[in-house]
């Protein structure tokens, strides 16, 4: 299969959550997958900074052939200021990576996405772990870059649970909810893979170190890059990693590790509490007394939690251990 990864990786920025790159080491490391490219996006951090992250462990994992776009920097309305704020507040995180410029069109993911897809129409999946800001921008430059894309699997949203960032909303929809609104109205074929099954996922810090123990140059930036954030994780009560966007990815790979529903998901655009939040008439009764008479999205409700640990494990965490 052929997929674009869309990521706001923060491994390599101290106290960025690190789990996006576990998700495109999981790509990487899968047979059945061919990546067209990686496109970043602002979210976890600056986009600057994400770029900067996902080029040192290409560069690391040795596969500097897989084109990496730097994309939107902000969120698409400027009057988001709370998430604005949170994203310039994480200019001064400090950075274990060398800062890494793009140059011409390595520094417009959302051209890619559209000369990428539209090259291909029906072929391309595209596997978002971040907001949908570069996803969404596309959609509007392109009315025919929607029905291109073969599907969409987004980490993002709830559809029964709370959310992460508030209350309310998921942190990915909630970063962009103007992003996330464009997408579900969009038509494209939608995969949600919400905090709903997320949260049945867990790798612990031992989990982690026994994988980082030969010392390789990957073992030691991932140790290094995630502990910090392992030690936030246990001031707030809880010690495991939640494998978000991991499990979106190997929802791509492999949908049978999901239980789906067909849904009709709404995402809340107003600028109150409840701003980013995900709507999920997903019950059939929801659907008939709001008028959805269609659905446009399946969304993830439950996970084959032991066997996508397996598939991480094996795919993920022995390849850190036995990287040379």
């Amino acid at each position: 299969m052929r997929i674009i990864i869309d990521t706001d990786p923060a491994m390599g920025t101290l106290a960025g959550d690190p789990e996006d790159s576990f998700a495109i080491m999981l790509a990487i490391n899968s047979p059945e997958v061919d990546i067209e490219g990686i496109t970043v996006v602002q979210g976890n951090v600056p986009a600057e900074k994400g770029f900067s992250n996902a080029s040192h462990l290409l560069d690391l994992l040795g596969r500097q052939d897989v084109p990496l776009k730097r994309g939107c920097l902000r969120p698409m309305n400027p009057r988001r200021s709370t998430q604005i704020r949170w994203l310039e507040r994480r200019y001064d995180s400090r950075q274990i990576v060398e800062k890494v410029e793009p140059t011409g069109k390595d520094a417009d993911a959302v051209s890619f996405l559209l000369e990428t897809v539209l090259a291909a129409p029906g072929e391309i999946s595209l596997v978002t772990i971040g907001p949908l800001t570069n996803v969404a921008v596309a959609m509007q430059r392109s009315p025919d870059f929607a029905r291109s894309v073969k599907r969409i699997v987004m980490m993002g949203g709830t559809a029964e649970c709370a959310g992460n960032i508030s209350p309310a909303a998921e942190f990915n929809y909630w970063q962009d909810p103007d992003a996330a609104d464009i997408v579900f109205r969009s038509g494209a074929d939608l995969t949600m893979v919400g905090l709903d099954v997320c949260h049945q996922t867990h790798l612990s810090p031992e989990q982690l170190q026994e994988s980082t123990r030969s010392g390789t140059a990957l073992g030691k930036f991932v140790q290094e890059a995630t502990e910090p954030w392992f030690n936030a994780r246990s001031r707030g009560g809880s010690r495991s990693l939640h494998l978000y966007d991991s499990l979106a990815t190997a929802v791509a790979i492999n949908a049978n590790l999901v239980t789906l529903e067909d849904s009709y998901v709404e995402i809340e655009t107003g600028d109150g509490p409840a701003q980013g939040m995900s709507v999920s008439h997903h019950k059939r009764f929801q659907r008939a007394i709001f008028g959805h008479a269609e659905t446009n999205a399946r969304v993830a409700l439950d996970v084959e939690a032991e066997t996508f640990s397996n598939l991480f494990r094996d795919r993920v965490l022995a390849f850190i251990l036995n990287e040379r």
